[in-house]
């Protein structure tokens, strides 16, 4: 009878150990959810980053080419709204760009 008494003591115990067992799995299984998503969310921001700066790379491909000493027809004509022209659609051309590069990337499903 006495140890009757001590099986079902260590069989209640062992019952309470299983269920905090099974509490502290889900408890590290919500906190990886947790991890993985704030990591998305960090992959996110870099993809949207890199997206910026291939975008501002294209910007800076055009105006290294008006840099260059080669004779443009452009440096022909006197006036100088060519040179804002230029420069306003290079960064209008570069806002478009990333703009659709988003789109495309949210529409895909990359981005949220």
């Amino acid at each position: 009878m006495l140890l009757e008494a001590y099986f079902v003591q260590i069989d209640g115990t062992l019952n309470k150990l299983s269920h905090l067992k099974e509490y502290v799995d889900d408890t590290e299984d919500y906190i990886n959810i947790m991890l993985d998503e704030k990591e998305n969310q960090l992959l996110q921001t870099g993809v949207m980053l890199t997206t910026a700066t291939v975008v501002v790379t294209a910007g800076i491909v055009v105006v290294s080419i008006f840099g260059m000493n080669i004779g443009i027809s452009l440096f022909d004509v006197p006036t100088f709204s060519q040179f804002w022209e230029t420069t306003f659609g290079t960064i209008g051309g570069c806002i478009v760009l990333y703009v659709l590069a988003i789109g495309l990337g949210m529409r895909s499903g990359l981005l949220q």
